[in-house]
């Protein structure tokens, strides 16, 4: 199973493939619409895997992890 991190910059293309890329917080609803599982970076922006877009896409099941309590926020 691969875990190869997603960065910010290949999150904001993804998003907006034409034109400027987009705000952190446009990346964020974005991801948030399609179920992209993602953290925060020290930068205010998003990371994800590639496992979490494949997931999002429905290509994999979605891993079954316990939730940590500090996750919830």
């Amino acid at each position: 199973m691969s875990s190869r991190i997603v960065q910010f910059n290949v999150l904001q293309e993804l998003c907006t493939p034409h034109g400027p890329p987009p705000r952190a917080a446009a990346v964020r609803r974005w991801a948030d619409r399609q179920g992209i599982r993602y953290k925060y970076d020290r930068h205010g922006g998003i990371w994800t895997t590639l496992d979490a877009l494949n997931a999002a896409l429905g290509l994999v099941e979605p891993l079954q992890q316990d939730v940590r309590e500090e996750d919830n926020i």
